[in-house]
């Protein structure tokens, strides 16, 4: 039974996501990555192309620190900006050749830390918690 004084759902939420941060970070690290632009590679890779302000969207930031972040990544070759062929204000990101590898490379990485949070849970338990949690998700964008 969950104690209402010290484990509120609200702070097992929290120390979960951070614990999550953490790991990534930890993770991240040796290829000179933040989350962030592990996050931005991970959008791209699902929708390569979307304009900079979708992703920014995606991301839950604004679009200046997308606009900074995509620079440095551009910089390093892991994506390249685009006008749109039909309205040049917007301005279109694509992975590169270049930060394909280091996709895959997080891949694994992703796969590796999904591992160590999951580790002990039953797939009945698993689905129960991504059923809870998109729940809860849903009612918290009403």
């Amino acid at each position: 039974m969950i104690s209402k004084d010290e484990n509120t759902i609200a702070i097992l939420l929290h120390d979960v996501a951070h614990q999550l941060r953490v790991l990534i970070d930890a993770k991240v690290q040796p290829y000179n990555l933040t989350r962030m632009k592990w996050l931005a590679l991970a959008i791209l890779d699902r929708k390569d192309g979307i304009s900079q302000s979708e992703l920014a969207e995606k991301m839950d930031i604004e679009r200046s620190s997308v606009g900074r972040l995509l620079d440095r990544m551009e910089q390093r070759g892991f994506i390249r900006r685009v006008p749109d062929a039909q309205d040049r204000r917007f301005i279109r990101v694509f992975i590169t050749d270049e930060g394909r590898p280091l996709l895959e490379e997080l891949e694994k990485v992703s796969s590796e830390v999904k591992k160590i949070a999951i580790s002990g849970l039953s797939t009945k338990e698993l689905d129960d918690l991504a059923n809870t949690l998109l729940i809860m998700k849903n009612n918290l964008r009403s």
